[in-house]
């Protein structure tokens, strides 16, 4: 059904910036400008999947304190009696700072773990095929996955405080969180790119990426050897590990349209010259392939020597 589908495809101008959509069957697009000034459509993750994450993650959260219960029953600790100690005593106001302090890391920091690592989704994300993504196509800075994840706090955590504070002295506040919550909680459905405020503040971006796709190592199929595909140093040595990343993405992708279009661009950056005989000119996934290669192993090699080169600009 998908190879039959038909691909719409803006003529690109790669100086600028070209335009590569997906299949307009699929839904709402989130395009994402690589280095080279191609803009990839990605498929944007749905607010039923972001939600379905969402509570998955939630109900892993709450398993901690449970376990936590399940211990101290388990476990001797006879020994500690709070029956006549106060409120205000030293010891229990540590314990409240504590709690507190671990709620924060346990509500925030579980997303920030997961989602700085390599998959960049959580469990939850996971279960729902969707990760995180960097809208200018680069790789995920800390900074991004702490601002998109401590903007929860503002987003969801503090006006349900406030309206569980509220609803039990009552007032007008209870409504005022509420409002504040649904306002914010229902961004994404108001906006092309499906993001929340902590996206748009962090600069990050969710959409789907079915596993099957990241399925296999391209430096494990076998290397492509044709007569037109040599480069020089030079031609190498024009790119970085950010570059190198965005184009293994394409090549996993394998869309016909964003092959071409990243292809050309490239073939331009470096100035290849395409071989004079027509049974020698490479297809755009076997020149990006090897142009992968090649730029993969020279990478590997500084980095053997103590140096990386993080994108194009760092010399």
């Amino acid at each position: 059904m998908r190879a039959v589908m038909r691909l719409v495809m803006a003529r690109p101008d790669l100086m600028k910036g070209g335009a590569v959509a997906l299949p307009s069957t699929e839904g709402p697009v989130t395009p994402v400008t690589t280095p080279e000034g191609v803009v990839l459509s990605f498929r944007t993750a749905s607010f039923a999947s972001r939600l379905a994450a969402l509570v998955i993650d939630f109900l892993i959260i709450i398993l901690a304190p449970v376990v936590l219960v399940i211990l101290y029953i388990l476990l001797p600790f006879e020994h500690l009696k709070f029956d006549n100690v106060k409120m205000d005593h030293p010891f229990i106001q540590a314990l409240i700072i504590l709690f507190v302090l671990v709620g924060f890391f346990l509500r925030s920091g579980y997303f920030m773990l997961f989602e700085l690592g390599p998959r960049a989704a959580t469990p939850g994300k996971r279960v729902m095929k969707i990760r995180v993504i960097s809208h200018d196509g680069g790789h995920l800075t800390p900074s991004a996955v702490i601002t998109r994840n401590a903007l929860r706090e503002v987003e969801l955590y503090l006006p349900l405080t406030l309206a569980l504070q509220a609803s039990v002295n009552g007032g007008w506040v209870s409504l005022v969180a509420l409002i504040w919550t649904l306002t914010l909680a229902l961004l994404p459905l108001f906006n092309t790119s499906r993001a929340r405020l902590g996206d748009f503040l962090g600069g990050t971006r969710v959409v789907h990426v079915p596993r099957e796709r990241l399925s296999f190592d391209l430096a494990e199929q076998a290397p492509v050897t044709s007569p037109g595909l040599t480069f020089t140093p030079e031609q190498i040595s024009v790119y970085g590990e950010k570059e190198l990343g965005v184009l293994e993405e394409v090549l996993r992708e394998k869309r016909a349209p964003t092959l071409r279009a990243v292809a050309d661009r490239i073939k331009t950056r470096i100035g290849w010259v395409e071989p004079n005989i027509a049974s020698d000119i490479p297809s755009d996934e076997a020149f990006l392939r090897a142009y992968y290669a090649a730029l993969r192993a020279q990478l590997e090699g500084r980095m053997l020597l103590g140096r990386r080169r993080k994108d194009k600009f760092d010399e």
